[in-house]
C-alpha cells in the first residue's frame, strides 16, 4: 500500500500540477490550467505527495454563498485504485466546511467515485437552469472544447 500526505499546495508545486494535468487536458478529463492559473489559485489546490512524488492534486473553487466546485482532480495513472481519488476529494470537502460552504458540486466522467461519497446526481438541463450556477457556465463550460455535446455528470452535495 502507497503511503500518501495531503497538504496545500505551494508556489513550488506549480510546474509539478501543471504537468499532472497536462495528459488529463488532452484526454479532455479536465479543463486547461495554465502555470499562472495555478499560481494565482494555489491556496485552493490540495496536493497528494507519495515521498518526494506529486501522486495527484484537487482543487476547490469558491462561487460565494457557500456554493463551491470540486475541480482539477487527477491522480497519476500510477497511484489509480488506491482511494487517492476519494482521499483528495474528502479532502476539500472538509476545506469547503470550513470556509462556510453549504453546496459543492462538481461536472465528471468519471461519477462513480462522487457517488461513493455520497453525491447525487443533478440532470444537466437543471444544472445549466438553475442561476446558482450561473457563472460556472459562462466561465468555464463556455470555453470547454466538449460544449456542444457534453459528456459530463453534474453531482452535488450539501455539506452544510
Amino acid at each position: 500500500m502507497n503511503s500518501f500526505v495531503i497538504e496545500p499546495a505551494t508556489p513550488d508545486d506549480v510546474e509539478s500540477i501543471a504537468a499532472l494535468l497536462a495528459p488529463n487536458v488532452i484526454k479532455q478529463s479536465v479543463l486547461p490550467r495554465s502555470p499562472s492559473d495555478i499560481l494565482e489559485h494555489i491556496d485552493n489546490f490540495r496536493v497528494a505527495r507519495a515521498g518526494d512524488r506529486l501522486a495527484g492534486c484537487v482543487a476547490l473553487r469558491d462561487f460565494g454563498g457557500g456554493l463551491f466546485e470540486v475541480r482539477s482532480l487527477v491522480v497519476a495513472d500510477d497511484y489509480s485504485g488506491c482511494g487517492l481519488g476519494s482521499s483528495l476529494v474528502k479532502n476539500v470537502l472538509s476545506l469547503a466546511i470550513e470556509r462556510g460552504g453549504v453546496e459543492v458540486f462538481t461536472l465528471t466522467i468519471r461519477p462513480r467515485l462522487f457517488v461513493r461519497l455520497g453525491f447525487e446526481e443533478v440532470p444537466m438541463e437543471s444544472f445549466h437552469r438553475d442561476d446558482k450556477y450561473h457563472e460556472k457556465i459562462w466561465s468555464d463550460c463556455r470555453l470547454c472544447p466538449k460544449i456542444d455535446c457534453c459528456d459530463e455528470v453534474a453531482l452535488r452535495i450539501r455539506v452544510g
